[in-house]
């Protein structure tokens, strides 16, 4: 068995390290891999994913700017009626979030704070999310954008242990994809070449099969949507693995990232707003 034991890939993590001034080597921790058995396959449950905010901090390390009008609508909350679609767009929403959060954008990080918690409390999560005093911590550190990273952490960290100890694992790696999703839209969507946003979302990709193995681990993993979804993001992966860049890589232990060619990122790039669209897209 290959445990994973890690918050965010290595290079991401160093990335936003350097953005900060390696303050938040107290919420994240650094990639290490401990084989066991002699394995090099991990159990379909033995799946390790990183917070939202710690995605969108990877792409803003990799010079993602704030741009208007790309999160999805607060709006959009309430139309939600299956699930799978909220737990997806908890995800979501907390990436919006952590996304204007980071950018100093309080407004508008207080507004999808608020649908965070309207939401989360939808799917289960009223514990966590029905804390009346998230907003007025909120609005006290209004402008403090370090407070305001802790706070979001703070309530990611009290879902995921929350979700670990009532055997719900399984709806937190729902709620990731949904943040995965979103981090990726908002770095290819507001990058029209690939720079450095290329090698972010390459970096990304090494949580992919994670998140799908978190999808498997669903109980109800024959319900249509959950079933509709999961191709979805199968069909990243093998667009992924299929580009020569990534196979010649694999081919050369040598190399450990991949440079995805203009053609290769923006194909990929297709196949990541095509899912996401599918994702946010309220009335399903």
């Amino acid at each position: 068995m290959l445990k994973l034991n890690y918050f965010v890939p290595a290079v991401a993590l160093s990335l936003a390290l350097a953005s900060c001034g390696g303050g938040e080597s107290e919420k994240m921790e650094t990639a290490t891999i401990e084989t066991v058995d002699g394995s090099d396959e991990s159990s379909e449950d033995d799946y390790v994913l990183p917070q939202p905010i710690s995605l969108a901090k990877a792409f803003q390390s990799a010079g993602l700017k704030y741009v208007g009008g790309k999160t999805n609508p607060g709006t959009n909350a309430d139309k939600y009626a299956v699930k799978v679609d909220q737990l997806l767009n908890l995800g979501v929403y907390s990436t919006d979030l952590a996304y204007c959060a980071i950018n100093s954008k309080t407004q508008e990080a207080r507004e999808y704070l608020v649908v965070v918690q309207k939401i989360g409390s939808k799917v289960g999560l009223e514990s966590v999310f029905s804390d009346k005093e998230l907003i007025v911590k909120f609005d006290k550190d209004l402008g403090n954008v370090e407070a305001l990273e802790d706070l979001i952490y703070d309530i990611q960290d009290k879902s995921d242990v929350y979700m670990e100890n009532n055997d719900l694992k399984y709806l937190g790696a729902i709620q990731f994809a949904g943040a995965w999703i979103e981090g990726l839209y908002l770095g290819v969507d507001n990058t029209s070449t690939k720079s450095d946003i290329g090698k972010s979302l390459v970096e990304q990709m090494s949580l992919l099969k994670n998140i799908i193995k978190g999808f498997k681990s669903h109980p109800a993993q024959e319900d249509a949507r959950l079933k509709e979804v999961i191709k979805l993001y199968e069909g990243i992966l093998k667009t992924y693995e299929n580009m020569a860049s990534v196979k010649k890589v694999s081919k050369n232990i040598n190399v450990e990232t991949p440079e995805l060619t203009e053609e290769e990122y923006q194909a990929l790039a297709k196949e990541v707003k095509m899912v996401r669209a599918n994702i946010v897209k309220p009335g399903k």
